[in-house]
């Protein structure tokens, strides 16, 4: 548990620096900030929806999570704002997903390789200092 925890954070970390260093995947994660964000006003300043509901909105709309409460009902402009925020924002949610996914793996695969090299090393050592004592 204690190492899944570590790992996760070191996830994280490496997601984080990656944002910093990668051009294309810093861009990708502020086109989605800004499309989050611009869904997020419309909901909540033309639709009337508190804020934090037109957030878990937007964020739940690109992430395909089925937000949809049947007791809201929307404007014809909120539904036509809908339609053309799922037509764009879906694509780039999908894309930075993807693009994280890949960096987790790239991490864990680094991860995988130090420790099997630690090992090699620890049973070299051994083999070494079997082979002086004999």
């Amino acid at each position: 548990m204690l190492i899944e925890l570590a790992l996760t954070g070191k996830f994280i970390v490496d997601i984080v620096k990656r944002l910093k260093s990668d051009k294309a995947f810093r861009t990708i994660g502020f086109l989605l900030f800004v499309l989050i964000l611009v869904g997020t006003m419309f909901f909540w300043l033309v639709e009337g929806l508190p804020f934090l509901k037109a957030l878990a909105y937007s964020v739940g709309t690109l992430s395909l999570n089925s937000p949809y409460d049947f007791r809201i009902t929307f404007s014809t402009i909120g539904i036509v704002f809908n339609i053309i925020y799922i037509f764009i924002g879906v694509g780039v949610y999908l894309i930075f997903v993807m693009e994280v996914g890949r960096t987790i793996i790239a991490a864990h695969e680094d991860f995988e390789k130090k420790q099997a090299e630690k090992k090699a090393l620890k049973k070299a050592q051994k083999e070494a200092r079997l082979n002086e004592s004999n």
